[in-house]
């Protein structure tokens, strides 16, 4: 699988992807095996906040709702952002009215790691949030155990209490990642696997097998030897499953 920007992440510009940028994609992807594609929304993006933030956010979001259409991608993952609960959920409905899309691209809420008015951290509210929608939740394993859930030690419970309050069946996407910040530190810093906090951990979530078919994303930092790490890590996992 894989997971990309429509645009750049941390400007509000946009543009219209010509018709040769959408069939060279489309091609690329094709010879790859046609692998799961993911979309990411703009860090920009804040559905919690109010006014003229607000509505550049729907905007931003609709915006990459509709070049994942185009390039036939399954998902796109926002942050939900922080502020009101009620506008995060009127936002993400509202992006995908405009965008006009029904069933595919599936938009995905992340969890968060919490603090100060983030949306999203606690998995009630994951499950407040997508309740008679449509969406659907991206689990995000560093943001979990920032936020409190003991992914360390406690994977297979953690995964239970998702399943109790959201439905794995609506999580179709997780995001990899170990965590800098300790458990309950609500720092959103990603680490490498098995060098941060949440250590093998991170494999009883990988090799759970309520998860089997999810796409897996790792969103950890990047350099072309630390991408060989991660992969030498998860390949390992995957031997001994």
């Amino acid at each position: 699988a894989f997971q990309i920007f429509a645009k750049s992440p941390r400007s509000w510009k946009t543009r219209a992807l010509s018709p040769a940028e959408v069939e060279a994609f489309r091609a690329l992807r094709e010879m790859a095996g046609e692998l799961p594609g993911v979309v990411h929304a703009s860090y920009l993006v804040n559905l919690g906040a109010e006014g003229e933030l607000w509505e550049k956010s729907v905007m931003s979001l609709a915006d990459d709702l509709e070049k994942a259409r185009l390039l036939g991608l399954e998902y796109v993952v926002v942050h939900p952002g922080s502020g009101s609960p009620e506008r995060v959920k009127e936002g993400l409905l509202r992006a995908l009215r405009l965008a006009g899309v029904r069933d595919r691209p599936q938009l995905l809420v992340e969890n968060t790691a919490g603090g100060g008015e983030k949306v999203g951290a606690r998995f009630e509210e994951l499950s407040w949030l997508i309740q008679d929608t449509p969406l659907g939740v991206c689990l995000d394993t560093c943001h979990a155990y920032a936020a409190g859930y003991d992914v360390k030690e406690a994977p297979e419970a953690v995964l239970t209490e998702l399943d109790r309050t959201v439905g794995l069946e609506r999580v179709p996407v997780v995001h990899l990642n170990d965590s800098v910040g300790g458990l309950g530190s609500r720092i959103d810093h990603h680490a490498h696997l098995l060098q941060g906090q949440i250590g093998e951990g991170l494999k009883g979530v990988l090799l759970d097998p309520r998860l089997a078919g999810r796409v897996f994303i790792l969103e950890t930092p990047r350099s072309p030897e630390e991408d060989a790490w991660n992969l030498k890590v998860l390949r390992g996992w995957l031997a001994t499953e």
